[in-house]
């Protein structure tokens, strides 16, 4: 599953971030404790050392202070009664104890000289309540730090992606077949002043190759349509001289019909490989005429195939708003095609918003069907033009085409007019 760029870049940054504030969090912590343990451990020598100096006599002696308690105890004396902060405590013993609401660092060791047990317990509640809320000052502070760190991502990340963002939208919006302005260079970063300047250079190619490709385009206008106007031309004058046999009439018809398609092929070529659209000249086309017309016009071309088309038209006759020239040149190629491959019927179905056209032919191969209903702009002209044409006229007017079914038992193609192509049917 993809992720975009920053939301990776968000959470590396305040993964560092997080990591850098954890990372002192618990280096102040434990920087802190061992200075405290150092601290109270120091005192608590100095004094015992301080105690033992000036213990008098043989006897049981205790002093206490505000913070320290200390007793001691000779060899073969006894407390009459230890204080409670050091009942049951083995010897030596040194240790941080809790009791009740205070806090205290007990220390018991034996003294050697005079000989005994000296017991010391300071009293360290104030220190561990400061302590407390130093933490609690800490833990605001590590919240604290975290919303710096994620608004500074946040904003170096924008920083960082927002040339990037801007550049990406300005490819958005490039269109093939119009002037195509150049990318502003102008980058802060070298990184992207360098995409930049690598695109332009993309786009200077490729309007290089597409300046080429229309001028073979206005070349083969020029060099396909004289040679077709030329045989028509002949075929005109062999017409007129009225001298053909029966035999050489039909073989006149058939380069007659080769030069009519190929007249038109052209036409639809020349038509399409203009990209926009400016050129089209869109108005109301009634459908059911287009379909007349094309069926009169191919039975007109080929008098033997009268009667193989049959047209079933709806009579709410559906009005599109398209350039007449690409329906008509669209229907044309999609039924000669079915007419030519197939012996029997085809039949034309025209609804409120699709054409089919259905034959009894052996079927399209599969890899003819699944160009037909691949996305668009991915067709390549590899199996004739009629295919090429179609797909072309299809992009060009909106509509989807579909193979709805194609085995042995024929061929079925849907023409599916788009809402945003499609009338509502005329009464």
């Amino acid at each position: 599953m993809k992720t975009s760029l920053s939301r990776r870049l968000f959470r590396t940054f305040f993964a560092i971030g997080l990591i850098n504030v954890a990372v002192t969090l618990i280096v102040i912590e434990s920087v802190y404790d061992d200075m405290e343990d150092s601290i109270l451990q120091h005192e608590l020598v100095l004094e015992r050392a301080f105690l033992v100096q000036h213990i008098s006599g043989a006897q049981v002696q205790s002093r206490d202070t505000a913070l320290l308690t200390t007793l001691y105890v000779p060899d073969g004396e006894s407390a009459t009664e230890l204080p409670e902060v050091f009942r049951n405590r083995p010897v030596p013993f040194s240790a941080e104890v809790e009791m009740a609401d205070k806090t205290y660092l007990i220390s018991i060791e034996r003294t050697a000289e005079p000989p005994g047990v000296l017991y010391l317990a300071q009293d360290i509640t104030l220190l561990e309540s400061r302590e407390a809320a130093l933490r609690t000052g800490w833990g605001a502070f590590a919240l604290l730090a975290l919303g710096v760190v994620a608004l500074l991502t946040r904003i170096g990340t924008r920083r960082i992606l927002g040339p990037l963002d801007d550049l990406t939208r300005h490819i958005a919006r490039l269109q093939p077949g119009s002037p195509v302005a150049r990318i502003d260079t102008r980058y802060e970063d070298l990184e992207l002043a360098d995409i930049a300047a690598t695109l332009n250079q993309l786009l200077d190619a490729l309007d290089a190759y597409v300046q080429r490709e229309k001028s073979l385009v206005s070349l083969a206008s020029h060099e396909l349509r004289t040679p077709v106007a030329v045989i028509s031309g002949a075929l005109d004058v062999l017409a007129q001289r009225n001298s053909l046999s029966d035999a050489d009439r039909r073989t006149v018809a058939r380069i007659r019909r080769a030069a009519d398609e190929m007249h038109a092929d052209v036409d639809s070529l020349l038509k399409l490989a203009r990209r926009s659209g400016d050129s089209d000249q869109p108005e109301d086309v009634d459908l059911a005429d287009s379909v007349r017309a094309v069926v009169a016009e191919l039975e007109d071309g080929a008098p033997q195939q009268a009667g193989r088309i049959i047209c079933s038209l709806s009579k709410s006759a559906p009005v599109v708003r398209a350039d007449p020239t690409l329906v008509r040149m669209l229907l044309r190629n999609l039924v000669q095609n079915a007419v030519r491959h197939t012996s029997g019927k085809v039949h034309i179905e025209l609804g409120a918003s699709s054409i089919g056209i259905s034959d009894a032919g052996a079927g399209l191969p599969e890899h003819i069907r699944s160009r037909l209903n691949a996305p668009a702009g991915r067709l390549v002209p590899e199996d004739g033009l009629g295919l090429f044409i179609v797909r072309l006229i299809c992009e060009r007017l909106g509509w989807l085409l579909r193979v709805r079914r194609s085995d042995a038992g024929g061929t079925v193609l849907d023409l599916l007019f788009l809402p945003d192509a499609a009338r509502h049917a005329r009464a």
